[in-house]
């Protein structure tokens, strides 16, 4: 029997097709996943919380992916999961470097939430090399891969770069 609930979390700005591998993987371990947009004070996002939100529910309908939820939360991760009464993340990891941050982020977060259980799962090979932040240099450059990023994200990203080409 599988559990029923994990969380997701990440800031996705934007949501790549390397995050929609990960939420592929999850959907197949987990009833649900929760995709929770953590609020991050020191960073800046191209994209509000709403837009982002708007964006992964349409990739996942595009992906006919069912229950997948998106909530967004400010605080901890550990804080989140405990008042969702919730034990187990998922984290994507493109390569060793991702997989040594996720692991010291699960140390932390067990600090404040013993019960917390970090599934790392990869992204599928074809994603190892984007990331969010590339996707926004290539974007400021005017041209970026098509198969970067699902159908609903160059349509927000094109709002935003207007003279942006998907190729």
């Amino acid at each position: 029997m599988k559990p029923k609930t994990a969380v997701y979390q990440g800031t996705f700005d934007p949501f790549t097709c390397g995050h929609l591998s990960v939420l592929k993987s999850a959907r197949k371990l987990f009833d649900e996943v929760v995709v929770l947009l953590l609020v991050n004070p020191t960073k800046t996002p191209l994209f509000s919380v709403a837009e982002r939100a708007e964006m992964i529910n349409a990739a996942a309908e595009e992906a006919n992916l069912a229950c997948v939820r998106v909530d967004s939360y400010e605080g901890l991760l550990a804080d989140y999961m405990h008042a969702q009464g919730l034990t187990c993340c998922v984290r994507g990891v493109r390569n060793g470097r991702d997989a040594e941050f996720e692991l010291e982020n699960h140390r932390l977060s067990r600090v404040f939430y013993p019960q917390l259980q970090t599934i790392l799962l990869p992204c599928d090979p074809a994603w190892q090399d984007v990331s969010s932040s590339a996707l926004k240099a290539a974007c400021v450059c005017g041209r970026v891969p098509a198969q970067w990023v699902p159908q609903a994200v160059q349509r927000k990203l094109k709002e935003k770069y207007p003279s942006v080409v998907f190729f």
